[in-house]
């Protein structure tokens, strides 16, 4: 295989994975939505910079899973892009679990905490 065809492949998973990312992000915003109060708006609720952080996590994982998956990339099924993104959802998930259990930190993110005094188990947008 070309260096192109790798690039084509690494870049399709880091795109399909925040695809999936963004499907994660979507419900985090539902939520968040639903458990806020009416005086504060969502916007001002969402740790932006976590946010993209999470988008980049899941277009890591897509283009981990892309690499593994795809083995040639003018033949890709459907079924493969699904696939990837869903890497994107549930690898973002893992990973900042993860991060979150092997940093120690205690205290939660302003939005995190800010669900979790509605008594929400969530991990808000991200």
């Amino acid at each position: 295989m070309t260096a192109l065809a790798w690039l084509q492949i690494v870049l399709l998973g880091i795109i399909l994975g925040a695809v999936g990312q963004g499907a994660r992000t979507i419900v985090g915003l539902k939520k968040l939505n639903d458990y806020s109060d009416d005086a504060t708006p969502v916007s001002a609720l969402i740790d932006w910079l976590r946010l993209l952080i999470s988008f980049g996590i899941g277009g890591v994982a897509g283009a981990f899973a892309a690499i593994t998956l795809i083995t040639d990339i003018a033949k890709v099924p459907p079924e493969q892009l699904f696939a990837i993104a869903a890497a994107g959802y549930a690898g973002a998930d893992f990973i900042e679990g993860f991060i979150t259990r092997i940093s120690g930190t205690q205290g939660k993110p302003p939005i995190a905490a800010a669900v979790a005094a509605k008594n929400v188990s969530d991990d808000a947008v991200g």
